[in-house]
């Protein structure tokens, strides 16, 4: 069978493609995955700081809270009260104490005193008072002895999220009573909502307790009225046991965790079972794919066995090795079609003036153009073309030469 033949063109475009194409094409590639790759490291990098940052202010807010209910337990006002909840001239005492220390900061709804069955006594909001709180764990861990910073619950009282803080009341070594504070999650919402676009269009972030339960999420930012169908989204299904104890302690309200809405994040959820509790530190993550992908940051809180997170499109940070790459694409376009158009013409101006000789050359040696009157051009073309020309010029002349001299007369002979 015959080989196809390779035409001269197709040499010649070869040539430049693989000379001068590829060669640019490969440093290309190879340039702008280590720029994709800087960029990378040095977006996560600036993530993992900012990360570490915002975690850092939540935990902050989380011990000035914690340290103020501190103080409240240990008032005189609230102390004589704790010791004799019969003293109306105390409780009263104990009202205006309450209601000094909820004015402290905008965020605090109420702050009261809890009697050892678990019923509010005294309260900086009076319709506060007689109300159950005994299932809380914030009251049953301060009537052990300690302070306590909840998880956000839905409040009995208002049926909104709020988180509390707890401590003890003690006289004598002897636990009385247990003071707590609610506070409204408008701080932190603010602080999470800070980060948004914070480190690169698109950055997102939010904060998860220890179940994984979102808390916060940026997206409330100028949308409040819709926080509530916001936050409360696990990022993977929460366990038997853990359900039953966020059911005892009404976490959500009205809401059962079997009606939460999963929004799962598996490489976050790795990411933050592998930081260890009671210690800051943060992870990197990825999730999403192509276009969609992003870079993330777990940072674990101390106060709290929280993460908080931030992610950014991973686009907001190699944009300009993406442009580079369709810059390279559309560099390697026009490449390959000037190697085409510089392979025709550089056939044509070479090809086209050899086949003309071929074809004078054919019809010498056919016999339609006389020995003796043929001529090829010597004056045109260019360096090649005229050597071939000039060769068989030389050529024609040996043969006028040798078919003169075998012609009868040829060297004065009769």
């Amino acid at each position: 069978m015959r080989r196809p033949r390779i035409r001269f063109w197709q040499k010649v475009l070869t040539a430049l493609l693989i000379v001068g194409v590829a060669p640019i094409a490969l440093v290309s590639f190879i340039s702008i995955q280590g720029t994709r790759t800087d960029l990378t490291s040095l977006g996560v990098t600036n993530i993992k700081q900012r990360s570490i940052s915002t975690a850092n202010a939540i935990d902050a807010y989380l011990q000035s809270r914690l340290g103020d209910i501190v103080l409240v337990a240990k008032l005189p006002d609230i102390v004589r009260y704790a010791q004799n909840f019969a003293d109306q001239g105390a409780r009263v005492a104990a009202r205006t104490a309450l209601g000094a220390a909820a004015a402290r900061s905008p965020e605090y709804e109420s702050v009261a005193v809890v009697d050892p069955k678990g019923t509010i006594t005294a309260a900086s909001i009076q319709t506060d008072e007689g109300t159950s709180v005994a299932f809380r764990e914030y009251f049953l861990t301060a009537m052990k002895g300690s302070s306590y910073v909840s998880d956000p619950s839905y409040s009995v009282i208002t049926n909104k999220p709020a988180l509390f803080f707890s401590s003890p009341i003690v006289a004598n070594g002897v636990v009385l009573a247990a003071v707590r504070t609610r506070v409204n999650l408008a701080a932190i919402w603010d602080i999470v909502e800070g980060d948004t676009g914070s480190v690169g269009i698109g950055a997102h972030s939010f904060l998860v307790d220890d179940y994984g339960i979102r808390l916060a999420v940026s997206e409330t930012k100028g949308h409040r009225d819709q926080a509530e169908s916001l936050i409360y989204k696990p990022i993977a299904p929460i366990e038997a046991d853990t359900v039953k104890k966020l059911v005892a302690d009404k976490r959500f309200g009205q809401k059962t965790p079997d009606q939460l809405v999963i929004d799962p994040l598996p490489t976050l959820k790795t990411a933050l079972d592998a930081l260890p509790k009671g210690a800051s530190g943060g992870a990197t993550f990825a999730f999403g794919a192509g276009s969609d992908e992003q870079r993330g940051v777990v940072t674990r809180l101390v106060t709290k066995p929280w993460g908080y997170v931030l992610a950014v499109p991973l686009t907001t940070y190699t944009k300009a090795a993406d442009n580079a790459t369709f810059d390279a694409a559309l560099m390697l376009v026009m490449g390959v079609l000037l190697s085409f158009v510089i392979g025709v013409v550089l056939t044509r101006s070479l090809v086209g003036p050899l086949r003309r000789l071929v074809g004078e050359a054919t019809q010498v040696s056919t016999g339609d153009i006389d020995l003796r009157e043929a001529r090829f051009d010597t004056r045109s073309g260019d360096d090649i073309t005229h050597e071939v020309a000039s060769a068989f010029d030389r050529m024609l002349n040996a043969l006028r030469f040798y078919a003169l001299s075998d012609q009868p007369g040829a060297g004065g002979e009769e």
